[in-house]
């Protein structure tokens, strides 16, 4: 869990990171910086911050620690690296009764301030400003919040805390050392819990299609079975070809084409036999194929799945069903149960979604009487939404609403085509009807399951 006011309060009482000098930069997630420092007492050393997150923290890194970078060069890590690496903390201290831990910085005589908010709600941040206080960048950009490059930062400092904190009972040699390897344990449970879902969605989805498969080819099979008795018919009717006459609709209730002639009818039972003969043999082999390829997939899961292993969960994932190409379209993509999810974070991406990515079977979700983004489950033939699919979508909806942070929130859904625009409405606002209801608890493991940590 996120560390309180207390707990901060003991880490920097454990070091003195004034006088340290920031070596270097690096964004290792979304929301976690790694700052390599530099003393003459310590020498070279790792510090790690995160925030926005269930293990919102700081705490020296181990020596010998590897370092985690993004896939891509983020546009905070820029910032920070031109203009704070060369930098020396001067001062590092904590607001009274608060998760918010401040650096003083120097840069040749260029005067900056680092502002960490160790939340793990939407207050947390990471922002540098000036001397004065004008914003320069922040880690996360909030514009309902006036948190912007070049608007003015306020602080509210309290002068007491609502409920009593105290320092959890830690083990080892320091308090940061104790965080550093409990977050570590629940990371690496989390990805482990992570892990194994997806392969379990992976299993299901893998398997879905060879058993779709397989259907499939036992109608085919079925279908055409009775191949031999056109073998009969087309021996019968060449044994009494002479008293069949063109223009005939049958023979001996065997039906005949009208427009051939018996010579031709006979061989056309002759063709349809050897088809449907074809057709049948095929479908046996490949039914054998399909069969032996199912159990061989269920063996391979099930083996991934029983060993806990994250190298071999991870590589079991990279195997199988590889994911489509990023979705380029508005809003969020992802896959629950075989069945795509789009989710709209903001009015212009539920109107583009609404006009441009999804049809009148598409499935709708919305909180109700929060305003919020557009869940859609998209249509598919034959297939009824399971509930588990439903409650992944629903959580999504409340991810990007303004209930997010309730313990129980009411949703409707509907199929898009009850929905019409409202007259002269804002964009993207919609009526829906033939509206069914539905009450979740929001479930964060649900998110972490479906969308990866930049994404909510």
């Amino acid at each position: 869990m996120a560390l309180n006011y207390k707990e901060i309060e003991k880490i920097l009482s454990e070091i003195n990171l004034e006088g340290a000098k920031i070596q270097s930069v690096t964004q290792s997630s979304f929301h976690s910086i790694t700052w390599e420092l530099y003393d003459f007492k310590n020498g070279r050393f790792g510090f790690y911050t995160e925030v926005g997150t269930p293990l919102s923290r700081l705490h020296l890194l181990s020596p010998g620690y590897k370092l985690k970078k993004t896939k891509k060069l983020q546009r905070f890590e820029q910032f920070a690296r031109k203009n704070l690496e060369g930098s020396v903390i001067t001062k590092c201290y904590q607001l009274p009764f608060d998760r918010v831990v401040v650096w003083h910085l120097n840069n040749h005589d260029k005067l900056m301030r680092v502002y960490f908010r160790f939340y793990s709600g939407s207050g947390a941040n990471i922002i540098i400003t000036d001397e004065n206080l004008t914003i320069l960048d922040l880690l996360l950009r909030r514009p309902n919040r006036d948190e912007m490059s070049k608007e003015t930062l306020i602080l509210e400092e309290r002068t007491k805390s609502e409920k009593e904190y105290l320092v959890r009972p830690f083990e080892g040699e320091s308090f940061n050392s104790f965080i550093e390897k409990t977050c570590a344990k629940e990371e690496h449970d989390e990805q482990l819990e992570n892990l194994i879902a997806q392969v379990q969605e992976r299993m299901e989805s893998t398997l879905s299609k060879i058993q779709k498969s397989i259907s499939s080819v036992e109608n085919t099979k079925k279908a055409y079975e009775n191949y031999p008795q056109l073998l009969e018919k087309a021996q019968k009717l060449s044994c009494s070809s002479h008293l069949i006459k063109k223009g005939d609709s049958s023979f001996d209730s065997i039906p005949l084409n009208k427009a051939l002639s018996p010579g031709e009818n006979v061989k056309d039972y002759y063709d349809k036999y050897h088809k449907a003969k074809g057709t049948y043999e095929n479908a046996c082999t490949e039914l054998e194929t399909l069969q032996t390829q199912y159990e061989k997939e269920k063996e391979r899961f099930e083996k991934a799945l029983s060993c806990t292993n994250i190298t071999e969960l991870k590589a079991i994932i990279e195997k199988t069903n590889k994911p489509e190409s990023t979705y380029q379209g508005p809003g969020i993509k992802t896959e629950s149960g075989g069945f795509i999810i789009l989710a709209g974070r903001n009015a212009k991406e539920n109107d583009e979604l609404l006009r441009h990515h999804v049809k009148g079977n598409d499935t709708w979700l919305h909180t109700r009487d929060y305003p919020g983004g557009y869940v859609f489950i998209k249509f598919r033939r034959d297939k009824t939404i399971p509930l588990e699919v439903l409650l992944d979508a629903a959580n999504i909806a409340v991810l990007f609403s303004k209930a997010r942070n309730l313990s129980s929130v009411d949703l409707y859904y509907t199929q898009v085509k009850f929905l019409r625009r409202a007259k002269d409405g804002p964009l993207g606002l919609v009526l829906p009807t033939q509206e069914k209801n539905l009450t979740i608890k929001p479930d964060s493991k649900r998110i972490s399951r479906l969308l990866p940590k930049e994404d909510r």
